[in-house]
């Protein structure tokens, strides 16, 4: 089985990279990115297995398809601005494809037809290739815990997602980013869109608060809306089941400080005079962090980080109101030097991508997560990796 990590030198592609040499079922894995030299220095830094890097620039179809030659799966890590190209190159290559997660940024409308990456589905089924699309964690494991809850109910009504972070981590900078700014920056940037009354809004992001009691040791947090993709397509995914609301939230530490400098200007890429020079504030803010070392931990600490997640179904079972609630909960793997969200998005687009690979999803097409993976078998891989999991029934509405 051969899985070539497109991005695989980036914080949450190292995490995939690992865990499928970690796995013992990968009987090759390529890290393929357009840095290098670091896609090399992490090959060489991974005991066992058969590892190796390449070199690969998304924008280039031809490149990358050339690079994919022979692999089983293409595990997409990069930005969620290549999924596309990802995915034609895979189509070229005659690979499977999973990717980490991006879809509602790509497009305006909440159709799911509307979607570049969905617009691929007859030409995946043609070429008897499967394309795995959101991923990661949320999206990704959210989507397959909200479908093992919806299937343990006769209704649904609404579904709640939310994400909490905590970090222990001694001798950090006060203020990091360990995520995509790019992401980031859209995410307050763009409308949050949520499902809510049977229909689709957009409201400002960040519009609302709520405070979650998430299980020890994240504990409390103020999370807040934001755009994801889980709100396009559970209602879609779960219409049978007479769903009429589905939103999501996340917050934690170093969430609000985000937020001020995208609120100061720099989640803009229009480019700004500075001294007679044109300059994107983004691109500028990109650089200033890379520079300062803010992206991700520095290698001399030991990351000590919890990220806990929840799915809270509401719906009925045999005739009684019923609130399911499933929570998850990861900590850092700091032999990887990783934190638990690059940790989680990781092993679960690495789980996958195994699965795809041995033909465990038989689903051919552009499909989601919540639609073609079996949720008994992706939790129990989970818990294998040390991924605490809480369920919850109430027949007491909160």
């Amino acid at each position: 089985m051969k899985v070539v990590v497109l991005g695989g030198a980036g914080l949450t592609g190292q995490c995939a990279v690992r865990d499928l040499v970690e796995s013992g079922k990968v009987s090759e894995v390529v890290i393929a990115d357009i840095d290098l030299q670091k896609a090399r220095k992490i090959a060489n830094d991974i005991p066992g297995g058969n590892v190796s890097a390449a070199p690969v620039d998304l924008r280039n179809r031809k490149e990358t398809a050339n690079v994919l030659k022979g692999a089983d799966v293409a595990l997409n890590s990069a930005s969620y601005y290549f999924n596309v190209d990802a995915m034609e190159a895979a189509l070229t290559a005659g690979a499977h494809y999973v990717d980490q997660g991006g879809l509602s940024f790509l497009d305006v409308g909440h159709d799911l037809t509307a979607f570049k990456q969905m617009q691929l589905n007859d030409r995946f089924k043609e070429a008897g290739l499967t394309a795995l699309l959101c991923m990661g964690n949320c999206t990704g494991i959210s989507n397959i815990m909200s479908r093992y809850v919806v299937d343990k109910l006769d209704s649904v009504e609404t579904i709640r997602i939310r994400d909490g972070w905590k970090d222990f981590t001694k001798g950090a900078p006060p203020w990091l980013v360990t995520w995509s700014i790019d992401t980031l920056l859209d995410e307050f940037a763009m409308s949050a869109v949520i499902f809510e009354n049977g229909e689709f809004k957009e409201v400002p992001p960040l519009s609302r608060k709520e405070v979650v009691n998430f299980p020890e040791p994240v504990g409390t947090q103020e999370v807040y809306l934001t755009r994801h993709s889980e709100q396009i397509t559970l209602p879609f995914s779960f219409r049978n089941k007479g769903i009429k609301n589905v939103n999501w939230m996340e917050g934690g530490p170093g969430f609000l400080e985000t937020k001020a400098l995208a609120d100061a200007g720099f989640r803009s890429n229009e480019p700004v005079d500075v001294d007679g020079m044109k300059i994107s504030p983004r691109k500028f803010l990109l650089n200033l962090l890379a520079r300062g070392n803010l992206l991700g931990y520095p290698s001399d600490v030991t990351v000590d980080e919890y990220e806990a997640a929840r799915v809270e179904v509401v719906g009925e079972r045999q005739g009684k109101k019923a609130v399911y609630t499933i929570d998850w909960i990861g900590r850092a793997k700091k032999e990887w030097g990783a934190d638990a969200g690059e940790y989680l998005v990781g092993i679960s687009s690495s789980v996958a991508a195994q699965l795809l690979a041995q033909e465990q999803i038989k689903e051919k097409g552009v499909v989601l997560p919540e639609n073609c993976v079996d949720p008994k078998t992706f939790l129990t891989e989970l818990t294998k990796r040390g991924i605490r999991i809480i369920e919850t029934v109430s027949t007491e509405l909160a």
